[in-house]
């Protein structure tokens, strides 16, 4: 078994040597994308049927040698429910199971396993998505190099015509540990030369505040309700940074902090959007018109309530994504609970493609604790997302903490698990908090849409 550091060198050369190949792919027609998606479904089918059971019974009716788009359809969706439930049988790869890769997150998380990789190859992480629901997902060594060529392929697209000056340094805000997809994919760099600085989401904002003014980045990466209040934290004039490109990710982008990113800054801000699942699957070009859709590596598709294609995306109620990349774990008609508005107008940052103009899910509140306290949800969602046990949480605050309400399978560890949060909290600049954590039937959603509010604030 190699080494972390050695297995990453080695992916991140494998990255970098397929960068020109993706920054080639921006200028494709939409034609040659859609040629791109029709030759790639055909061997993701055929591999899926091949070498997992659970495909093989899902998809045995379709001959992949001769499938077109259109023939998606013929597809039932799958859900984060289906994945679970049928994991050992999904994946290709048979040494892989459930249960040994939980056990893997856990030795990360007690510090016993220093290495993420699994069996030299493969990456995994936990998530509890947009609704609670806990997920495990698989990246194999494909995933990993498409995945930072399309996060950073428009940027190093941007640093071919105008190379920057001075001083490379990168800054991102993420998750601090690599059992969280962030922590894994934002700090690898397609340029050797780039210099990166990882700041956890948990880290008090004025300790970040003093480690951004030492440190000088030119480029700044990280969720987006934290850029917003790094720019509070500039106009203030407590913050001392001169960013020339801004990155944000896994939350929605409001305009108040474009606006506010403008304003402090002088920049726009660069929007990304993705899950563990699918992966980076968006990103903003220099136009600033929508998040160019990585169509030469997933198909999307825009459906209504009945899993049928609508014709107006921004009307659709789901989206389903399929994988055209990475044979592990074949996502194929994935279901996205984000809801996000498609437009197939003109790109100006990449001809053949189609951009998102805006995602109307996935917004998680802060927890602010009487205004000198913030408390980010990374914080909750590092802790709960990785226990195997809980199906599902919801996270309530508390005037000095926080109510967890999980639905559980078999026993958790709930002291453990309280203990965690509470040092989480304290690490965030929480004094004393109080935690409690509740096994519970059912989760409260609304009444009408019955969708899960995974974060409460106090009102």
């Amino acid at each position: 078994m190699a080494d972390f550091d050695t297995l990453r060198k080695k992916h991140l050369a494998d990255v970098r040597a397929f960068t020109t190949e993706a920054i080639d792919r921006l200028s494709w027609s939409r034609e040659r994308v859609l040629e791109e998606q029709t030759n790639r479904l055909r061997k993701i089918v055929a591999a899926a049927q091949q070498k997992s059971p659970f495909h093989a019974s899902r998809l045995g009716h379709l001959e992949a040698t001769t499938l077109e788009l259109s023939d998606l359809l013929k597809i039932p969706p799958l859900t984060k429910a289906d994945v679970m439930a049928n994991w050992d049988e999904l994946v290709t790869d048979r040494r892989l199971k459930l249960a040994d890769m939980n056990a893997h997150l856990k030795r990360q998380l007690s510090g016993e396993e220093k290495n993420p990789y699994y069996l030299d190859q493969y990456y995994a992480a936990a998530t509890g998505g947009s609704s609670g629901r806990r997920g495990l997902f698989l990246w194999d060594w494909e995933s990993f190099t498409v995945m930072v060529n399309v996060t950073l392929r428009m940027e190093v697209q941007q640093d071919l015509a105008a190379p920057p000056v001075g001083p490379k340094r990168t800054a991102i805000i993420c998750a601090g540990s690599y059992v969280h997809g962030s922590r894994f994919l934002f700090p690898a760099m397609v340029d050797s030369e780039r210099d990166v600085m990882v700041l956890p989401a948990n880290l008090p904002v004025a300790a970040m505040v003093d480690r951004l003014n030492d440190y000088q980045p030119d480029r700044l990466i990280g969720y987006s309700s934290m850029i917003e209040e790094l720019c509070a934290e500039t106009l203030d004039g407590k913050l001392r940074i001169k960013p020339m490109r801004v990155s944000s990710n896994s939350e929605p982008l409001s305009q108040h902090a474009r606006d506010t990113a403008l304003e402090a800054w002088g920049v726009n801000i660069h929007n990304q959007w993705g899950s563990v699942e699918i992966g980076l699957a968006a990103t903003e070009g220099e136009s600033f018109s929508g998040m160019t859709l990585a169509e030469d590596f997933l198909i999307f598709e825009p459906v209504d309530d009945h899993d049928q294609p609508v014709d107006d995306a921004a009307s659709a109620d789901r989206l389903l994504v399929t994988k055209l990349y990475g044979t592990v774990m074949p996502m194929i008609r994935y279901e996205v609970t984000d809801t996000v508005v498609i437009d197939g107008s003109p790109n100006p940052d990449a001809p053949g493609y189609r951009r998102i103009t805006d995602i109307k899910g996935r917004a998680d509140n802060w927890f602010d604790y009487g205004g000198k306290t913030k408390i980010h949800p990374m914080v909750f969602r590092g802790v709960l997302g990785q226990e195997p046990h809980i199906s599902e949480y919801q996270v309530q605050q508390t005037p000095n903490g926080a109510r967890v309400l999980a639905v559980t399978h078999g026993e958790i560890p709930i002291e453990e698990l309280k203990n965690s949060l509470i040092t989480s909290l304290a690490g965030g600049g929480l004094a004393d908090p109080d935690v409690t954590i509740e096994s519970v039937a059912d989760l409260p959603r609304h009444p009408e849409t019955n969708k899960l509010k995974r974060f409460v604030p106090l009102k």
